[in-house]
């Protein structure tokens, strides 16, 4: 879980400098989304996969922190674009938030790759491509997901 969160740290401190990313209007949707993964200070949530393009799946990763990082960001939407097959991963954008307002949005990269072990792309890419899916019924909205971290965040010291 610690390999979890630093990826999730360096992430989100890559993502917050004003470097020369792309900026656009799209925002991680509000759409039901389940739970993909839970530790000390970071909630994630993801939305169905889709059929994308030769066999891909797309869906977006909400991913919310306990403590905002510098810059004020307490979470982060990802677009992914998912090869199952080829066990690859490739974020199409991914859009930095201060609670529900969107601070920006940057591009994602251009190639496919295979995610290390214990990261968001790891984890996002076993429950998207699962062949079993989980029981338990979505969160209907974006705001469920947000008061959901925010009770799981409270729980913890």
């Amino acid at each position: 879980m610690k390999r979890l969160q630093f990826c999730i740290a360096a992430a989100m401190s890559l993502a917050i400098p004003a470097a020369a990313a792309a900026q656009d209007a799209t925002e991680g949707p509000d759409a039901p989304m389940r739970q993909i993964f839970q530790a000390p200070g970071a909630v994630a949530f993801m939305t169905a996969p889709t059929p994308g393009e030769g066999g891909r799946v797309g869906l977006w990763t909400w991913v919310f922190l306990k403590q905002p990082i510098p810059g004020g960001a307490n979470a982060l939407a990802l677009q992914w674009d998912i090869d199952c097959a080829g066990q690859t991963t490739r974020t199409v954008r991914t859009a930095v938030y201060r609670e529900a307002t969107r601070l920006r949005t940057d591009a994602g990269i251009d190639i496919h790759a295979t995610p290390a072990p214990g990261t968001p792309g790891a984890v996002t890419m076993a429950a998207a491509c699962a062949t079993a899916r989980p029981r338990a019924e979505p969160l209907p909205t974006l705001a469920a997901a947000r008061a959901s971290a925010a009770q799981t965040f409270a729980a913890q010291p």
